[in-house]
């Protein structure tokens, strides 16, 4: 799984809890709107992922999720938000969105509260995924 082929070394790669409701659900509205391949979604509980990714620690993969450009750049939380935004051809004009003043302020504000409320938030039928 840990080895990427030639789309996913030109991919970004996002790390989330594969444990959280919320973040799987997320994950899948990624994939099923990333026709290009862009971002390779990986949960960190995933085997190799802190042999691929050492400088990320346990504390900041169990914080927020992280994007990782092929070429080592990091993103967290809020801030991989905007990017996955931009990595997505259809919703990248939304991008502009976060140049408001104030915006990634409150977005941050919005998504920390979320990730460290995430297990306690009570995901119901919204967040669970259909039977394969």
């Amino acid at each position: 799984m840990m080895q990427p082929n030639s789309t996913f070394q030109r991919a970004h790669t996002l790390l989330y809890d594969g444990e959280c409701g919320i973040c799987r659900r997320s994950i899948q509205w990624i994939r099923n709107r990333d026709r290009e391949g862009r971002i390779r979604a990986i949960a960190y509980q995933e085997p190799g992922v802190s042999r691929e990714f050492p400088e990320i620690t346990r504390d900041e993969l169990e914080r927020a999720m992280q994007l990782v450009s092929p070429e080592g750049r990091r993103w967290e939380g809020a801030d991989a938000v905007e990017q996955v935004v931009r990595l997505l051809p259809v919703w990248k004009g939304l991008t502009p969105l976060f140049w408001i003043p104030g915006v990634r302020i409150v977005a941050r504000r919005v998504y920390g509260w979320v990730a460290r409320n995430r297990r306690r938030l009570g995901c119901g039928e919204h967040c669970r995924l259909p039977d394969r």
